[in-house]
């Protein structure tokens, strides 16, 4: 792969550096470039890339020769990337991943609960599968949902220049731009959908697969 940068423009902590705080580690999310290591946070314990097999065959990420490299697809092989809804709205597409593709969220966050020492959770652009996981990780840790919702939104600002190349070549643009919709209130209506169905997001979690022990992990 041919190193075409030295930075990642939709890299952070999740929930911002205040969140975790105090923490024994720091998870980071991040999009996915051809960029060097040095790109990245160093001693890194773990990299946890959400991307399907096809996408992480076609985009090797930088960091895939390395020991602390994992390959966990959010998306389920079994299931249908796109909604069987047809959902339109990112917040309806994002409602129905977490009950169809609930085993990678799960195997997601089981990775992150295994790991001692920092992680960095990364997909493609950095704001859909990692923007799910992101969120749940926030709210465990007892994030608000204002705070849930701007940072999810500040993807967008990284992410502008991929987005205006993601446009420019699609057969249809305005369908891509409506993907790339970048607000807060898309993740705090999924956050809020979730609460309301199960509780808590802890709830949720232990719905999905996770053990007292593991939740505790995270």
């Amino acid at each position: 792969m041919t190193t075409t940068s030295s930075a990642l423009t939709n890299l952070r902590p999740v929930g911002g550096p205040a969140l975790q705080a105090g923490r024994p580690r720091t998870v980071f999310r991040a999009n996915t470039e051809p960029v060097g290591a040095e790109a990245y946070p160093s001693d890194l314990a773990a990299v946890i890339d959400l991307r399907r097999i096809d996408e992480t065959n076609a985009v090797p990420h930088p960091l895939a020769t390395t020991e602390a490299y994992r390959s966990v697809p959010l998306f389920d092989p079994a299931a249908e990337v796109e909604s069987a809804a047809d959902a339109v709205e990112l917040e309806d597409q994002y409602i129905d991943w977490l009950d169809r593709h609930r085993s990678g969220i799960a195997a997601a966050l089981r990775a992150i609960a295994a790991t001692d020492g920092d992680v960095l959770v990364c997909c493609s652009a950095g704001k859909d599968r990692t923007g799910i996981v992101s969120a749940l990780l926030a709210r465990h840790w007892g994030d608000s949902l204002d705070a849930i919702g701007e940072d999810y939104a500040a993807s967008a600002a990284g992410l502008v220049d991929r987005f205006a190349r993601e446009r420019a070549v699609s057969a249809d643009p305005e369908a891509t731009a409506n993907a790339q919709r970048c607000v807060p209130e898309i993740m705090t209506t999924v956050i809020d959908h979730v609460e309301r169905r199960c509780g808590s997001v802890d709830g949720y979690v232990r719905a999905i697969g996770l053990t007292d022990e593991e939740i505790a992990a995270l």
